[in-house]
């Protein structure tokens, strides 16, 4: 072994999962953040393969946990990558395999390296320390899965993920079916042999015959049952997961131009998709199958009593048919009335404090009362339509019974020879159990169309264009320049632009405060940065790297923000200053919280950091909570931070405990510092004056003082008090 192997055993230990599965992913073509890995699934070293394929297939990658051996390995084709899992469970990837003709070897590479050495062994040397546990990945064509439309086929699709247990479902809904004839074929044969010729001995054959049927119908339909529920709580959970996943891709657009209660609404529509499908059509469509068994059987029957079913099965579609479209209409009206009553309840939710200060508790009462009696009417107008396509079917259904009977019985009285009696009762009970299914089609029209409303509801939100995440973009390392050239930028719908042809440029560390009125386009500048809005025209630039260029996850790693109203997660307060940083040593936490200002409030609680925040933290004050904002931005030690009106909300001593911090949070760092009171934007390296989308001036305090008639103005304003006091101290001296 030459300078560079590596004892497989001592350096891989630390052996990360991720790591491995980052440095194959590269070998393919894919950069796959290992940061981010690690925050989304945690830094596990011990993951399993069959855990790293779940997380393989969430990142663009196909892959397959298997057992191979030394020579088959060696033989690995192009386009396909490898991670070999040693008998310590740390892993090497597989590069290459030298075909030597003294000693073969093979090249892996060591993610628990820094540089990711390469470890070349012989095959002697990797059997002591391999046990033939292998994760082989490829990479996915670009369209994925991961993009497909939601609807009626993707959840097909999802339903054929399980093929082998879907397969089992059909076999057992068509030997259901085939057990279903058993009973009418006893009848049949009870009352034309057993009960025409007395014979015993065939009547005792047929009790052991249906003791053995009761058996498998009892055994099969547990089957199917419970196959049944395995099915749908997988269809559950991909469900539920690619629901999250696309809602937590969208972009910021959607949040600000789509109601909360509507989109909580649209997509709690998933419950009752997922019981329709996974219930009731499931159901249903297995019934179906049971035709492929009950029909045949029927025509051996009778013929012509046949053709009398399935005339009467071709009217009751046909009225089925007519009034799916009115009970679509109908049911897009329930949707829009309850859409707009879920609406108005969580606003309501929201805003409680507002409703009570304002004792709009009775206004807001009428306006529920009226939203409840709109979304009832309609509901029962729904009731009552879905009704009478099942009044309609009633009588359809009684008389193909009772026609089947009434023909079948004249024809026994004609031709005894057409169809005999036993025949005839076990053809009346086969065609009951065949029109079954279209019955159950009537009944469920109103679940139908509910369920396509919801499936319209939820594919509303999953379906709408994501935010480009820039996946394979650049990860600089930031050391806080920022640069803006002619940037241009509007916000949809808006006739005026937020932005117009800004430029500036920010040096690292520097302390940068942005003022203006409202509307002026502080705020939008930040957003900018942070990559929440892409469609904006001239060039942003972080240390010389355009930001369309960078991954859009890297970027906002790279940057805190501490906004004026920062929300908390319900949790402990150690678990909302990590959440960002969950593998953040305690001395991390503590410091953080010191730089912020908050140990000197967090010590005084009883149970310190883990003092459990109620709901939206209030029980914690307005300055409290801020300062652990600014403590969970600083956890991950940004490059770049912002404070967007952060200290605006806050009372004077809160306020002065950041202030006085902010000297030691800013060192080493660039800082944005939006805010409206000038006085705490004084000792900034560079104050941008913005108004109306425009940069109207930039420079140091005193220079904006003598030059910028805009920030001149607000400052006296701001001042009025200090400069009348100064004022009235000159003229006292001059009275002295």
């Amino acid at each position: 072994m030459n300078g560079e192997d590596r004892d497989l055993v001592e350096e891989n230990q630390a052996g990360s999962a991720l790591a491995a599965l980052a440095l194959a992913a590269r070998s393919l073509g894919l950069s796959l953040s290992l940061e981010e890995l690690c925050r989304t699934y945690g830094n596990e070293p011990s993951l399993s393969l069959q855990q790293l394929a779940e997380i393989s297939g969430a990142n663009s990658l196909k892959a397959k946990p298997i057992r191979l051996n030394w020579k088959i390995l060696s033989q690995m084709e192009a386009g396909v990558s490898a991670l070999i899992e040693l008998k310590d469970g740390s892993f090497l990837v597989f590069e290459k395999f030298v075909d030597d003709a003294v000693t073969p070897r093979m090249v892996f590479r060591d993610p628990a390296d820094p540089k990711a050495a390469r470890v070349v062994v012989d095959e002697l040397r990797l059997s002591e320390n391999w046990n033939g546990h292998v994760l082989l990945l490829k990479r996915q064509v670009a369209e994925a899965d991961e993009r497909d439309e939601f609807g009626f086929l993707w959840l097909f699709r999802q339903v054929m993920e399980d093929a082998r247990l879907v397969r089992d479902i059909v076999i057992a809904a068509l030997s259901l079916g085939v057990l279903a004839l058993v009973p009418s074929l006893f009848y049949m044969v009870v009352i034309d042999k057993v009960m025409v010729h007395h014979r015993l001995s065939t009547l005792s054959v047929m009790a052991l015959a249906i003791a053995v049927v009761l058996v498998f119908d009892m055994a099969l339909g547990y089957l199917r049952r419970s196959v049944t529920a395995v099915v749908s709580a997988k269809i559950d959970v991909r469900l539920n997961l690619l629901i999250f996943d696309r809602l937590s891709r969208l972009p910021i657009e959607f949040f600000e131009q789509n109601a909360t209660g509507g989109i909580v609404h649209r997509l709690g529509e998933a419950r009752r998709l997922r019981g329709f499908v996974t219930g009731q059509l499931f159901g249903s469509v297995l019934d179906m199958l049971s035709l492929a068994v009950l029909i045949p059987t029927m025509f051996l029957l009778s013929p012509g009593l046949t053709f009398w079913v399935l005339g009467l099965a071709a009217i009751m579609a046909l009225v089925l048919f007519a009034y799916i479209g009115p009970v679509r209409r109908a049911y897009a009206q329930v949707m829009g009335s309850e859409h707009r009553r879920t609406s108005m309840l969580i606003e309501t939710i929201n805003g409680i404090r507002t409703v009570k200060s304002l004792a709009l508790e009775g206004r807001k009462r009428r306006e529920w009362d009226q939203k409840v009696a709109e979304a009832v009417n309609r509901q029962t107008d729904l009731t009552l339509l879905a009704n009478q396509p099942q009044t309609l079917l009633a009588p359809l259904e009684k008389l193909i019974y009772a026609g089947s009977l009434l023909i079948g019985a004249y024809l026994v009285i004609v031709d005894e020879h057409t169809v005999m009696t036993g025949t005839l009762v076990a053809f009346t009970m086969i065609a009951m159990r065949a029109t079954q299914p279209l019955v159950q089609m009537a009944g469920m029209m109103q679940q139908m169309e509910e369920a396509r409303g919801a499936l319209r509801q939820i594919a509303s939100v999953i379906n709408a264009e994501p935010e480009a995440r820039r996946e394979n973009g650049v990860r600089p390392t930031l050391s806080g320049r920022i640069t803006f050239e002619d940037v241009r930028f509007a916000y949809p719908g808006v006739p005026s632009p937020a932005l117009n042809a800004v430029n500036f440029h920010v040096k690292p560390g520097s302390l940068v405060g942005i003022m203006g009125r409202s509307g002026s386009g502080k705020t939008t500048i930040t957003r900018l940065l942070q990559g929440l809005h892409q469609n904006y025209s001239g060039l942003i630039r972080l240390d010389g790297v355009e930001l369309k260029e960078i991954d859009l996850y890297h970027l906002r790693t790279q940057i805190g923000v501490v906004l004026q109203d920062s929300f908390l997660f319900r949790g402990t307060i150690r678990e909302n200053i990590t959440i960002a940083r969950p593998d953040a040593a305690p001395e991390d936490m503590i410091e953080a919280a010191q730089l912020a200002g908050a140990d000197e409030f967090i010590e005084r609680l009883p149970r310190g950091y883990d003092t459990m925040l109620e709901e939206h933290a209030a029980n914690l004050s307005g300055g409290q909570r801020q300062r652990l904002a600014i403590a969970r931005a600083l956890i991950t030690d940004p490059p770049v931070l912002i404070f967007d009106e952060a200290t605006s909300a806050l009372d004077p001593e809160s306020e002065a405990i950041i202030m006085r911090n902010l000297k030691r949070i800013a060192r080493g760092r660039t800082v944005l510092m939006i805010s409206h009171r000038l006085s705490s934007l004084v000792d900034c390296d560079q104050i941008l004056v913005m108004d109306r989308g425009q940069l109207k001036d930039s420079g140091t305090h005193h220079d904006l003082l003598r030059r910028s008639a805009d920030y001149r103005h607000l400052w006296n304003q701001q001042n009025r008090h200090l400069i009348s006091g100064k004022s009235h101290d000159e003229d006292l001296n001059a009275v002295a």
